[in-house]
């Protein structure tokens, strides 16, 4: 989850090249060193003097670049759209050079052949369990899904069923992210300890239809309902609930409040109201970006009467830094309906009206949805006496990985997937709803 839409800046680190006369077509490989981040860069080059490139880690495939002039044992480009450029000199087995974007210069060498990403909890087959492919009428939508039995299914059984909701952002079934899948890993192990899953890609996304233009997130509320009542009505499940993460949490307490699950699962899911959300992800962005508080205030109080659906204030935004003026016009000028939505929306409203039993977890390090804040307001919002249970993990991001920082930058360059210790605790606390 991850609030994709809302972030207004970020470090897009990518590169492409010209082949000069000795360089060898293909795939080249190399890392950018950023500080603790450490960015993979793949750059493909074609025997016609083109090239895409891929960062891997973040979930970026066949970027374009503008070749520019240079030596026969060089190779450069320039990267408008980052405004950057890589400049390296051929060797016999490496290109060794100099990656640029902004005031950083960092060293970039680069290697023949491609990058394979490291995902170990990624499932593979054989299967010890049963999955089928199905698929949920959802108003204007048909859903593409996976239902999957828990290992050792028989009819009869009845066990729980928890319909997986992805973040924001148009996502598969899996939830894929830079080159993780958060979803095929939760449901695998949830099928090897006694929990049925359903999952679906997203509508408008994959294989499902459906328009997404006007979509808000109760657009995505009314999807995972049809989700849940295409459960219900296959009767062959006991409880059904929805583990939803980021806006997918927000979601199920949607769904929880309008009393439609047996239970709801909130990973990392947003219960402080949307602006504020947004405020904190733009301070820490511009932070990241190297501007200073003073600046970042500046172009929040800019930023506010916009996401209220208000003109922007032209004296105001001519303050700011040219490319934050030109960022701010752009968001007025693309406001959507979702973020619109969003940035009115506070969770809170429904967690007052919640119906079931809640288990709500968040990653401590998580720079998306603050932990400390959110928890608390889902805890300060549940109503007295209903089971709910509320957790943070030390050490552990927005996908509830283990890292250093919690930089939406990290979440490619981490092998794990997700914690084991938060995979063991979401599959048994569902497991005990009877």
């Amino acid at each position: 989850m991850q609030f994709k839409r809302t972030l207004i800046a970020a470090l897009l680190l990518a590169a492409a090249a010209q082949a000069g006369a000795e360089l060898s077509a293909g795939p080249w490989h190399g890392r950018i060193s950023a500080g603790i981040q450490r960015i993979s860069l793949v750059f493909h080059f074609g025997p016609d003097s083109t090239c895409t490139v891929d960062s891997p880690d973040q979930g970026a495939t066949g970027l374009q670049a503008r070749l520019l002039p240079c030596g026969s044992d060089s190779v450069a480009v320039a990267i408008p759209a980052v405004q950057a450029e890589f400049r390296g000199k051929i060797g016999p087995s490496t290109i060794t050079g100099r990656f640029r974007q902004g005031p950083y210069v960092l060293p970039l060498t680069l290697k023949p052949g491609a990058v394979a990403l490291k995902r170990p909890q990624t499932p593979v087959p054989p299967f010890p369990y049963h999955a089928e492919d199905v698929t949920i009428p959802a108003g204007d939508a048909v859903l593409s899904a996976t239902l999957t039995y828990p290992e050792g299914y028989a009819p009869g059984m009845r066990p729980s069923l928890a319909v997986l909701v992805s973040g924001s952002g148009l996502q598969n079934r899996d939830e894929e992210i830079m080159g993780h899948k958060p979803f095929a890993v939760l449901a695998d192990y949830f099928a090897r300890h006694g929990v049925a899953t359903l999952r679906y890609d997203d509508r408008g996304y994959a294989r499902s239809t459906g328009a997404t233009d006007s979509a808000t997130t109760l657009t995505y509320a009314a999807d995972a309902a049809a989700a849940v009542h295409f459960a219900r009505s296959l009767d062959r499940f006991g409880k059904v609930g929805v583990a939803g993460h980021s806006e997918g949490g927000t979601i199920a307490f949607i769904l929880g409040s309008r009393g439609l699950v047996d239970f709801a699962v909130s990973l990392a899911g947003a219960a402080i109201p949307g602006r504020d959300i947004l405020m904190a992800q733009n301070r820490r962005v511009l932070a990241d970006a190297g501007y200073d508080s003073a600046v970042a205030e500046a172009y929040c109080a800019a930023l506010a009467p916009v996401l209220a659906g208000e003109d922007p204030d032209a004296a105001a935004i001519g303050e700011l830094p040219a490319p934050l003026q030109a960022n701010l016009r752009s968001v007025a000028a693309n406001l959507s309906p979702w973020l619109r939505y969003f940035a009115t929306s506070d969770p809170s409203e429904a967690l007052r009206g919640l119906k079931c039993p809640l288990l709500a977890i968040n990653g401590e390090l998580d720079m998306q949805v603050e932990a400390t804040a959110n928890l608390a307001a889902i805890k300060a919002a549940v109503p007295a006496g209903l089971d709910c249970t509320v957790r943070s993990y030390p050490g552990l991001n927005h996908l509830f990985q283990p890292c250093a920082t919690g930089a939406v930058t990290e979440y490619g360059t981490i092998e794990t997937t997700m914690a084991g210790d938060v995979l063991r605790d979401v599959a048994e606390w569902i497991a005990a709803m009877r």
